[in-house]
């Protein structure tokens, strides 16, 4: 009875494996059928036949005669046909299509545009031959205030002629509002941009003339002829660019000179916006003095030479300029020799850049979260889509389609959509582009220079590749060379639990990453509040319209006149219908000014060689104090009376009151000076503290001076030539009234023209703009990776029910009720959800550390926010399983069994 019980089993299985034979055949016969009625499909039909019959009768004199090199051909053709059957796929399903394409596009358009500006910024080097070997060079002092740094003339000389590491080094003059000059004699009077240089800067620079030359040792020499070169745009512009306005002469500042050159038009003096002339520096070494730190040194190295050892040769010859020059009056050498200077030498890349890179990378960090997210949703759309090809994938197997074969054909149709999301993406991105330009904060370095160029093309080429092997790996690994479709039923497949753990994973990453971005954006958004709730010192920066005037010594010699005239200009503002007050001062808060000085208080003993703190000085009117809106804390303001009888007053600020006397109101009386040369001021009022270095930084201590002073910083007579106004009125900022603004200035002077022509406001809001612009992006890849994170849960989570329609029908059919049926479902996409937090959290907790430099008033790991965040994440994400959820509940159980 065995022998026949064994033989009835193996008659059973050859009868099934005959069944199996016949339902094989016959379903390759209905699929080639289709196939050849179908372009579509019939290529890869054909060539899956081709090389199962290789494989099976062993064609191995076909495979010997064919050579590399018609392999490598037909490697070709293969490509060229997945690449056109992926298209016509793709064109079968356009919604598929569209969304995919639409979704990676808006994440490599964000990736290109941030991209853009970091390479212009930060990546591409300086527009100079070997800008490699350029070095910004300065003198720090360690002692006082190690943030400051600058170049004395005194040094530029030591170094020139003593250095040996540098090919050559030039000094120039900080390119502030103090270097506009006024050039008249072309109608209206203008004030233009210009920049103070010795001979070597432009050579340094490997800079050769468009027209003329460039200055020569000959043009910086004391007493020289006075000289100047154009930008190519001031060319351009004031001489429609004539060649022969070389040899011209042009006034400057009342002083007649002859242009000797111009520049070529690609020239930028380092990221200087709108420089218009070029003038020589004539320093005269036998009227020079130790500690006249105002300007900034370039150089550039010899072939050999390193920064470290440049530095070390700067170091070497400090001591030699201490030795070689005398110190000004007041101010003994012990005490120059006490305030600890040092070399300060970095790439001239990095003196132009500054710390915005630092920003940058952190905004191509979170936008490059958003394009993995992107990825993340393709993938998914890709893993259902494939799925739904299973049955096609399992056929190609059996016909003798290798893995390898197989996914390279869907690798190549998630190519081709990574091509056409980069091409639309790059669209994207150079209209991003415009807007981050638009909108990217004052002050941004090398803004020019930012474009759609050669690497950022070469860049969108790399994410076009690299996002089709993000998306396109994962539905390949998990699906290619399958043979299950043709015996597995759908049903089977559709209540596979294996299937949906890849999605989830995908959707978990994406969660993980929307958490990253929003927590970065809710501290950004915390930092803006901080900063708009911190009282800057000054009120209503809108009301105030602030332009700059420049009196040369040329037009008025005696220092005396020059506040009478200011006084002028003051009084023709005031009567202008809606002004409530005028005033001016040296600087305005927040313009970038930066004078400093030592302040000794007579009453404190100092050590001997110590040196006092470093003070923000500024010159100002009576009525300026009024008109910023400062309060006055204690005792008085300075008066008119005060300047033309040059009586010896000054005014500090609170935190210096406190700082040295305990309150405002012991510090009236005191006594303080500059230099142990100059006389003693008495302090007749104290201020409030104003946030003249940006809202994000501690209020500077002030000292207020009279525009009119006698022996001061060792100077006989010193009146303030480069002032600038304010006026409070409701209509500052249109152009009405600006108009009246400028016939009343020239109503005194009419060769004075106006300058920095802002309201306060501007300074005000370009203080915060780093930290808006920052927000501003955080914020759009923050929303963008919460919308495409919560599409993807909602993706996974109706497939995940749709998937189990008959199930849902049955339980239902048996007496589940509809809280059973959402339960499981909403429990799914609430453990996506809690993993994708956690992970999200603890990636929050490192990522946030980046951003600490940005932040102010809030810590990177505030409570608050990450408490809200996450809140707000987790609802979006269970609205997001709800709405499944709610459709499952509805399932007709008749309709799902029919159905099935």
């Amino acid at each position: 009875m065995n022998w026949l019980a064994k033989f009835a089993r193996r008659l059973r299985m050859l009868i099934h494996r005959q069944q199996f034979d016949a339902d094989l055949e016959e379903e390759i016969r209905l699929h080639l059928e289709l196939r050849q009625e179908e372009q579509l499909e019939s290529g890869m039909a054909a060539y899956d036949a081709q090389t199962a019959a290789r494989r099976r009768f062993g064609n191995t004199t076909y495979l010997k005669e064919e050579s590399h090199i018609a392999w490598g051909w037909e490697w070709l053709e293969n490509l060229a046909q997945d690449a056109r059957y992926g298209m016509r796929l793709l064109r079968k399903s356009p919604r598929f299509t569209a969304v995919a394409v639409v979704t990676l596009a808006l994440g490599i358009g964000a990736t290109v545009a941030i991209f853009s500006v970091l390479d212009g910024v930060v990546l591409e080097p300086l527009s100079y031959p070997h800008p490699e070997q350029l070095v910004s060079v300065e003198v720090t002092p360690l002692a006082l205030d190690p943030s400051l740094r600058g170049m004395a003339a005194e040094d530029y000389f030591v170094f020139r002629e003593q250095n040996r590491t540098f090919q050559d080094i030039g000094i120039y003059a900080e390119t502030d509002t103090d270097r506009d000059v006024n050039v008249t004699g072309f109608a209206e009077p203008e004030r233009v941009h210009a920049l103070d240089v010795t001979h070597g800067v432009l050579s340094v620079l490997g800079i050769p003339p468009l027209l003329g030359r460039i200055f020569s040792s000959s043009d910086d020499a004391p007493g020289a002829p006075r000289t100047a070169i154009l930008t190519y745009g001031y060319w351009h512009r004031k001489f429609s660019a004539d060649p022969s306005a070389v040899g011209k002469t042009i006034v400057v500042d009342g002083m007649v000179r002859q242009i000797i050159g111009v520049l070529p038009r690609n020239f930028r003096f380092l990221d200087a916006q709108d420089l218009a002339l070029i003038l020589p520096l004539q320093l005269d070494r036998n009227k020079t003095y130790l500690a006249n730190f105002s300007y900034f040194g370039i150089a550039r190295l010899n072939g050999g030479s390193t920064l470290t050892q440049a530095s070390a040769d700067v170091a070497r010859m400090l001591p030699i300029t201490l030795d070689s020059f005398p110190s000004p009056p007041g101010l003994s050498l012990d005490l120059l020799k006490k305030s600890g200077l040092a070399p300060s030498l970095q790439p001239l890349k990095q003196d132009v850049v500054g710390n915005v890179g630092l920003l940058l990378w952190v905004l191509m960090g979170g936008i490059g979260m958003v394009l993995l997210i992107a990825c993340a949703n393709v993938a998914n759309l890709l893993l259902v889509r494939t799925e739904g090809r299973q049955h096609e994938l399992a056929l190609r197997a059996v016909l003798g389609a290798s893995r390898g074969r197989i996914s390279a054909q869907l690798l190549c149709e998630s190519a081709v959509l990574g091509l056409l999301g980069s091409i639309l993406g790059l669209g994207l991105g150079w209209a991003a582009l415009r807007f981050l330009v638009a909108l990217a904060p004052a002050g941004l370095p090398r803004i020019s220079d930012i474009g759609i160029n050669l690497p950022v093309l070469l860049f969108t080429l790399g994410i076009a590749l690299l996002t089709s092997l993000l998306f396109g790996l994962i539905p390949v690994l998990k699906h290619a060379g399958v043979r299950t479709g043709l015996t597995e039923s759908a049903r089977s497949l559709g209540q596979s639990r294996e299937r949906h753990r890849v999605r989830n994973f995908l959707v978990t990453v994406q969660a993980a990453l929307a958490l990253v971005l929003l927590i970065c954006s809710g501290l950004m958004i915390r930092t803006f509040r901080a900063l708009t709730r911190v009282n800057p010192g000054f009120a209503r920066p809108a009301e105030l319209q602030t332009f700059r005037i420049s009196i040369p010594d040329s037009d008025v010699p005696d220092d005396a006149v020059i506040p009478r005239i200011q006084q002028q200009i003051q009084d023709k503002l005031a009567a202008i219908p809606g002004v409530s007050s005028v005033g001016f001062s040296s600087a305005v808060p927040m313009d970038g000014d930066s004078v400093f000085d030592n302040v000794f208080a007579a009453d404190r003993n100092y050590a001997q060689g110590a040196l006092p703190p470093l003070r923000h000085l500024l010159f100002v009117s009576p009525g300026y104090l009024r008109t910023l809106g400062i309060p006055l804390v204690a005792g008085r303001d300075l008066s008119w009376a005060d300047t033309y009888s040059r009586v010896p007053v000054a005014l500090i600020s609170e935190n210096f009151a406190r700082e040295y006397w305990g309150t405002p109101a012991e510090a009236l009386g005191k006594r303080i000076r500059v230099t142990a040369v100059d006389d003693w001021r008495e302090v007749i009022g104290v201020v409030g503290d104003v946030r003249d270095d940006g809202m994000d930084k501690p209020a500077r201590t002030d000292v207020y001076w009279p525009s009119l002073l006698v022996k001061f910083q060792s100077r006989p007579l010193r009146a303030k030539r480069h002032v600038t106004f304010v006026v409070r009125s409701p209509l500052a900022g249109s152009a009405s009234f600006l108009n009246q603004i400028r016939q009343a200035v020239w109503s005194v002077d009419a060769n004075l023209p106006l300058a920095s022509v802002y309201t306060l406001n501007y300074f005000y809001t370009r203080s915060m703009a780093r930290t808006s612009f920052t927000l501003v992006m955080l914020g759009i890849a923050g929303a963008m990776a919460l919308l495409l994170g919560t599409v993807g849960l909602y993706g996974v989570i109706a497939y995940s029910v749709s998937q189990r329609t008959r199930e849902i029908g049955i339980r239902m059919a048996l007496g589940a009720q509809q809280n059973d049926v959402m339960r499981p479902v909403l429990s799914e996409g609430v453990v996506v959800i809690l993993v994708g937090l956690g992970v999200g959290l603890a990636g929050s907790l490192t990522s946030t550390r980046f951003l600490s430099s940005l932040l102010f008033g809030v810590t990177a790991t505030d409570p608050l926010t990450f408490t809200g965040v996450i809140i707000l994440l987790a609802l979006v994400a269970l609205a997001a399983c709800y709405i499944p959820a709610r459709r499952a509940m509805r399932v007709d159980p008749m309709v799902a069994l029919r159905y099935e």
